[in-house]
């Protein structure tokens, strides 16, 4: 799934979802959201190696929403800490000067 948009995947009552898009409006960022309750895009998901990597071992997959697909790779965990969303390093991923 190479998009130079970024996906965010979210889902129904995700605080931390609604921060990220109200940062990324803020920022002007465009991106693409995707639902994870979306049959046809888990499908998707299921089907891509680097989304199996990460979020998938013998026992299923978890997902702790939200995650961005840019540049190739899965980020969820690179841009949270206790005090919520970490900006520098959203502003990195981003290219937010």
């Amino acid at each position: 799934m190479e998009s130079k948009t970024p996906i965010v995947i979210t889902k129904e009552d995700c605080h931390r979802c609604h921060e990220l898009k109200d940062w990324l409006h803020k920022h002007d960022v465009k991106y693409i959201e995707r639902d994870i309750d979306d049959e046809e895009f888990t499908h998707e998901l299921l089907h891509d190696d680097n989304f199996l990597k990460t979020f998938c071992d013998a026992d299923g997959c978890i997902v702790n929403t939200p995650v961005v697909i840019h540049k190739g790779k899965y980020w969820f965990k690179e841009l949270w800490g206790i005090s919520g969303l970490r900006e520098k390093e959203a502003k990195k991923l981003f290219g937010i000067k």
